[in-house]
């Protein structure tokens, strides 16, 4: 399995442009920070997406949440593809304190949160129906106790 994770890894070290832009996840589990890094680029106008690491982010013990700790982690992820910090142009993220820190650390810029945005896309959408939003959650909270949904049936 090692083996298939450095052919992938340097198939996707071999087709990376100079510039790109990197898409940060971060979630926590037992106390362990994870960090998602995806590299995102465009191939003869194709966008790509491509997962570099999801790793905890605190290796040393004198790590920390800092943006300075991520930025040393996205330098030694991209360092492993044969790229440099610099050569990213933006990062994707949440508009988390750590992320515009991290973003003016290396003078790019922060595109909002895809998952953001699509919420807000979606919320637009739904506004047409928000008469009928409204009648199906009043339906919602009679059926939360077991007595009335019986009456309901």
């Amino acid at each position: 399995m090692e083996s298939v994770a450095q052919l992938v890894g340097l198939d996707i070290a071999g087709e990376l442009p100079d510039r790109f832009g990197l898409m940060l996840d971060g979630w926590s589990h037992a106390s362990v920070h994870y960090v998602a890094v995806f590299v995102c680029y465009a191939v003869d106008g194709v966008a790509k997406y491509a997962l570099l690491s999801m790793a905890p982010i605190i290796q040393e013990p004198n790590d920390d949440l800092s943006a300075r700790t991520h930025r040393e982690y996205l330098a030694g992820v991209l360092e492993t593809f044969g790229k440099a910090l610099s050569d990213c142009v933006y990062l994707v993220g949440d508009n988390c304190s750590v992320n515009k820190r991290l973003d003016t650390i290396m003078q790019v810029p922060l595109v909002g949160c895809a998952s953001h945005r699509l919420n807000l896309a979606v919320r637009h959408h739904l506004e047409q129906y928000e008469e009928d939003s409204a009648i199906v959650q009043a339906l919602m909270v009679k059926l939360r106790t077991l007595k009335q949904s019986s009456k309901l049936r």
